[in-house]
This record gives structure tokens, sequence and C-alpha cells, in this order.
């Protein structure tokens, strides 16, 4: 029996229990661990459990786990296992106060399933046959050359191209007859799809106008900045003026700038109307002494066949953007949809667009690709 002398033994007695609270609280190991515990199994503790950061009592502590706090084991260090909590925290807790939990399966780490690779969707099957209207422009300059062989070839279709104004390519498509077009009258466009006869209308490039004529200039052109004031000059000296005058992206351009002045140049005897493309009217103002607008591509290509020179360019309203739009099939069973779709998306995708980029004639790109992504 022990005596501690100015003590009785319940003073001795309180003492002790107290020790022995405070080393259970710490998790202070008196024998050996729990051995039958192994990676995977739920276990719980018997009493207040220090959680630490590392297999010794030197090791900080990360938190006292409750007595009965469930834990999962992860792996054995000596006396002392790894072992992680419900609310994420992960350390070591001594064996000796770990005892296995029976009839808890302990949890299946998640097997992530291979995510299976997108396969890209096939496309409707085309049809052999296809027609597209366009502009002299896009056949004038050869463009068309180098385009459609290459949809023809990678689609496997036979595209018919007819070459007509930007008014009667639109026109074509509102009575059914071509199954896309490719024009370049923005307004006009955008009327033809609002009418419902056109669908899925996108950008594709873009050039610009020159006003063109003798290399004498005699109405003094080259000494304007606009092209209102220009063809003002051109009117007011009786200047000879040849003019598509067939409603094509081109002759529509002409009219909206006579129209700044008001001016209504036909019927006068200085203004004329070829009623053709845009390379047979280059060839006539030249032959002629005349002033005409033509679209910077065709001017590449044909400079220098004709006695004419650029005698205004860069104003704003010179732009001249080109759009293609699938004629819409709900009007007209008898489209090939499918080859029109095609080419929509051939002509303002990655190949198409460098077909149109690398396009030259005499050292000139005539076209800038601008299809939006």
């Amino acid at each position: 029996m022990f005596y501690v002398k100015g003590r009785g033994f319940k003073t001795i007695l309180t003492a002790l229990l107290v020790v022995a609270m405070v080393f259970g609280c710490l998790g202070i190991a008196y024998g050996q661990a729990n051995v039958s515990l192994k990676a995977g199994d739920t276990a719980k503790t018997t009493a207040n459990l220090n959680l630490r950061a590392g297999a010794s009592m030197e090791s900080k502590v990360l938190m006292v786990a409750a007595k009965g706090t469930q834990v999962v084991i992860a792996a054995k260090a000596n006396d002392w296992y790894k072992v992680s909590l419900s609310n994420g925290k992960v350390g070591f807790m001594h064996g000796r106060y770990l005892v296995k939990v029976e009839g808890v399966l302990a949890p299946v780490a998640e097997v992530k399933q291979p995510v299976p690779a997108q396969t890209k969707q096939p496309l409707p099957k085309v049809e052999s046959t296809m027609v597209l209207a366009t502009t002299t422009s896009t056949q004038d300059t050869g463009l068309l050359d180098a385009l459609v062989p290459a949809f023809d070839k990678k689609y496997g279709v036979t595209t018919k191209v007819i070459a007509v104004g930007t008014g009667e390519a639109i026109e074509m498509g509102k009575q059914g007859n071509a199954d896309v077009i490719l024009v370049h009258a923005r307004a006009s466009e955008d009327q033809f799809v609002a009418s419902g006869y056109g669908i899925n209308r996108k950008d594709v490039m873009y050039n610009y106008f020159f006003l063109v004529g003798p290399k004498d200039d005699p109405a003094k052109v080259s000494d304007t900045k606009d092209a209102e004031t220009a063809m003002k000059k051109i009117a007011d000296t009786n200047s000879k003026f040849v003019s598509r005058g067939d409603q094509s992206g081109t002759h529509k351009k002409e009219l909206t700038i006579w129209d700044k002045y008001k001016l209504k140049p036909q019927g006068s005897k200085w203004y004329m109307e070829s009623g053709q493309g845009m390379g047979a009217t280059l060839t006539m103002a030249s032959e002629m002494g005349a002033y005409t607008l033509v679209d910077s591509g065709t001017w590449y290509k044909f400079a220098d066949k004709v006695e004419l020179k650029v005698v205004l360019q860069g104003d704003p309203i010179l732009f001249n953007p080109y759009g293609v739009i699938a004629v819409n099939p709900e009007k007209y069973s008898n489209l090939s949809k499918n080859a029109a779709a095609a080419f929509v998306d051939f002509i303002t995708s990655e190949e198409g667009q460098k077909i149109i980029g690398d396009f030259k004639a005499n050292g000139q790109q005539l076209f800038v690709p601008d299809a939006k992504k």
C-alpha cells in the first residue's frame, strides 16, 4: 500500500484517476495495437482519441476524435494506423484504441467509367447534283473554277453553275430554280431570307468597288474623294457612263450612289446600260471611253485587257461583301437541300476560306475570306 505524507488515501486515489483519464484522452498506448485491422476496414474509437499528423506521440495533433467516432483504415504503420474520417480529415491513430466495426462494408473506391468519345454524326447523304446561282463576278474572276471542283470532289456532287446578276440569282432562288445562291447585295439578301425564301445565310468574303474611267479622266473624277461627288461630276459634265443595268449587286450599288444627289441618269444620252456581266461591261466602257463601276476582283482580272484606269477607290460606301444562302427547302420539295447545306458549310469552312484567300490574278488577291466562326 502506497502512503503519501500529509495526504489521505482518498486524495491519492483521486489523483491517480485523473492521470488515467488524461492519458486516455491523449491516446497514449499501453500494450499492443489491434492487429486484426487491415486496409479497408471500418473501425471506431474506444476513447477520446487524438488524430495526429504522423505515426508517433510527438507528431502534431490535428484534432481529437470523440469516443465512438468511425474511421476507415488506410494503412498500418507499426502500432499506428493511417485513417480517414467522414469529415475528410486524414491522419494517424494508435491501434490500441481502435476496434473493428463488424458488418460494415468498406467504401468502394469510385471507378470512373471512361467517357465514350463523341462520334461525329454522319451528314445526311447529299444529292448527286446541285444548282448554284451566282454573280458574274465570281465567274469572270475564275474563282469558281477553283472553288466548285474542290467542293464537287469532296462531296461527290456535280454542280451546275449559273452566273447572272445578283438580282436574277435571287429571283432564281425565289422560283425554286436554284438550290443555293452566292451573291453580293446585302439588303436584297436580307429581304430574301426575311421573306422565307432563303435560310442559313453566311458571310463568305469581300472586296471593294472601284470607279474606273478613261485614262485622260475627262470628268476629273480623280480630284474627288467620295463616290457620290464623283458620280455627280460625271453627270454634270455629261461624261459617258456604262451601267450594268441588270439589277446585279454592282448595279444596285451604283443606284445607291446616284441616289444621294437624287440623280436619275437613266434616259440621258451619256448614260448607257450594257445589260451584261462585269467583264463585258468593262470591255464596252473601254471601247466607248466611258466610266463604270466594277468590283475589284473583276478589275484585277481584266485591268491589262482594257484602256481604263482606277479614278476612285477607298470610299467606305464601296465596300462589297458576298454572302451564301441556301434556298428554303420548305418552299420547294425538289431542292437538293443536303447538297446546298454542304456547300454553305464548305465555302465557309477553313478549307473553302483558304481557297478563296489563296486565289489571285495578276499577282493580286481578288477576294478576302470573311466567314464568321
